[in-house]
């Protein structure tokens, strides 16, 4: 019996537009499996504000991050300082990992030291954490403005600061924490 050879499957960037436009393309992979990361986020954004409000969450260190945002929460939020806080960092701590993952192997198939790359990862998101704390508050407020009801202001601030985020990841991550590296 011969052995039949099936053909190489093609690959997502073997394509002209991926040939001729390769940094827009690599926006696009990343901007687009970042897209797709944000709707787990989101979810978990919003199963985290209503677990911690049934858990009757309350108490949040004194830290400056913190004192802002609670600056900044309109007193017609439903959930609590303590709730949107922790809700917050623990949806977008998920987010960017998984985001990380998805970046490394298939938007930009990076070859850098692996350390490296998840240290400056695990930087870049305490950094995204602690930016948002500055960009969501104004945010809601200016959300909270509008006619939409408490769940549509969280969960539209929520995307705008996802895509607010996007600004800084991306160069950090395509040029600082993703890179390949030439072998000579």
């Amino acid at each position: 019996m011969t052995e039949t050879k099936l053909p190489e499957p093609k690959r997502l960037d073997d394509h002209a537009f991926a040939r001729r436009h390769k940094e827009l393309w690599t926006f696009l992979k990343t901007f687009t499996l970042g897209s797709l990361v944000s709707w787990p986020e989101l979810g978990l954004y919003m199963l985290l504000c209503h677990w911690f409000a049934n858990m009757q969450v309350t108490y949040l260190p004194n830290f400056f991050l913190f004192d802002l945002i609670l600056r900044n929460i309109d007193d017609t939020a439903v959930y609590g300082p303590a709730v949107l806080v922790y809700a917050f960092v623990l949806s977008t701590f998920a987010g960017q990992s998984v985001a990380f993952v998805l970046a490394r192997k298939v938007a930009f198939r990076a070859n850098s030291n692996a350390a490296l790359s998840y240290f400056l990862s695990i930087l870049l998101m305490i950094f995204t954490i602690v930016a948002n704390g500055f960009v969501g508050p104004g945010i809601v407020v200016l959300l909270s403005r509008t006619n939409m009801g408490v769940t549509g202001v969280q969960m539209w601030s929520k995307i705008l600061s996802m895509l607010a985020s996007t600004a800084w990841r991306y160069p950090t991550a395509r040029f600082v924490i993703h890179r390949v590296v030439n072998k000579k």
